[in-house]
């Protein structure tokens, strides 16, 4: 059976804190809805222009729309009538199916070998075309693509560890709805006032909260965001350093039969598993 594998990411719009005087008032999720609508088009190297069409709304918030691109090709032929082999030009556009929840901001990008070696690849090409979007650039708004990783090996040993001596996260503005109350919510509004993109904070001890370290590696992961802890496994060893995953949560579906409305569910199913909001 030949199947089709989504990764999860989240995607954020991150203002300037001085903003244009183009600017216009929209929350992250209709910034996304307006740059949907203007099915952004862009050449990038090789002569290849990357495109977003065939957009659907299942409802307020879930959707689908084909991300790929087109690029020109000769071929060599038999014409019949002349008996000659001939070159012709023609066009090929491969695309592949991006499903999403604008409400909560993530994405569902399916692997196509055809555009990229994985699909954190085809996000980059993904936000390119995000940013040349009209709503996009009159505002200033920076796009950030980014995987969303699977915590549970990273809360594990952490939960398991005699210590933990250090713990670094990593954060954006603005602020996210779901951010934790410790570190990812005050820190991206600190981000934002400061007029600062991104950054990361660490905190040290002789042995941190585990659950509170827990809890904003959960956010941290749900963000988007990298973060990292230095623990002891045991009393008498030697530090070491571990961090989240940066490889996003997949899923494997059915290539010829999956639809992507069951797929947008599945995939905020493990959203919601990564923020323990299931």
């Amino acid at each position: 059976m030949a199947t089709i594998e989504y990764s999860l990411f989240r995607i954020k719009f991150i203002r300037p804190s001085q903003q244009s005087f183009l600017y216009t008032e929209l929350t992250p999720q209709e910034v996304f809805k307006i740059s949907l609508k203007e099915r952004p088009s862009i050449q990038l190297s090789g002569g290849r222009t990357w495109h977003i069409g065939n957009v659907q709304d299942y409802d307020s918030k879930n959707g689908y729309f084909a991300f790929g691109r087109t690029s020109k090709t000769t071929n060599t032929t038999f014409d019949d009538s002349t008996g000659n082999f001939v070159e012709k030009d023609f066009e090929t556009s491969p695309y592949t199916h991006v499903v999403f929840n604008s409400t909560i901001g993530i994405l569902g990008i399916a692997h196509n070998h055809r555009l990229g070696r994985s699909s954190v690849s085809i996000s980059a090409k993904l936000e390119r075309a995000f940013e040349a979007t009209s709503v996009v650039t009159q505002n200033n708004i920076e796009v950030v693509i980014a995987p969303i990783s699977d915590p549970e090996g990273f809360l594990k040993t952490v939960l398991n560890a005699y210590r933990i001596l250090k713990f670094t996260a990593h954060f954006t503005g603005p602020n996210p709805f779901d951010a934790d109350e410790f570190f990812q919510r005050p820190l991206s509004v600190y981000a934002s006032t400061a007029n600062a993109k991104k950054g990361k904070a660490m905190i040290a001890g002789e042995s941190l909260n585990k659950d509170v370290v827990a809890e904003v590696a959960r956010s941290t992961a749900a963000t988007g965001n990298k973060a990292t802890a230095q623990l002891k496994k045991y009393k008498n060893q030697a530090p070491v350093t571990i961090g989240l995953t940066e490889e996003p949560i997949k899923r494997r579906f059915d290539e010829s039969t999956h639809d992507p409305q069951i797929v947008i569910s599945e995939l905020k199913s493990l959203y919601d598993q990564v923020r323990h909001n299931d």
